[in-house]
């Protein structure tokens, strides 16, 4: 993970994995909540708590489900992003 500028405030745990997701993890390569906690220190409660977040903020980019007895997560582009109001994509439902 980047260094902090000495000027900007902490980051939280929740930027901390958006930030591993998108700096670490690999396009199309599935991922357990395990080997993020592994990866981050975080504990796997606090991983899944910030999984259900992102979705339910509505991030797009990003995938995140139940596989047999493991939970997994995998991205299928560059970055995951919030997804914006203010875009044509909205009247397509």
């Amino acid at each position: 993970m980047s260094s902090e500028n000495i000027d900007s405030p902490p980051k939280t745990g929740f930027e901390k994995i958006l930030e591993f997701i998108n700096n670490e993890l690999e396009t199309n390569h599935p991922i357990t909540i395990t080997e993020i906690v592994d990866k981050t220190g975080f504990s796997w409660s606090f991983v899944k708590k910030t999984l259900k977040r992102l979705k339910k903020e509505e991030y797009s980019g990003y995938n995140f489900e139940k596989s047999g007895a493991t939970w997994i997560i995998w991205k299928d582009r560059e970055i995951i992003i919030k997804k914006m109001d203010d875009t044509c994509s909205r009247f397509l439902k």
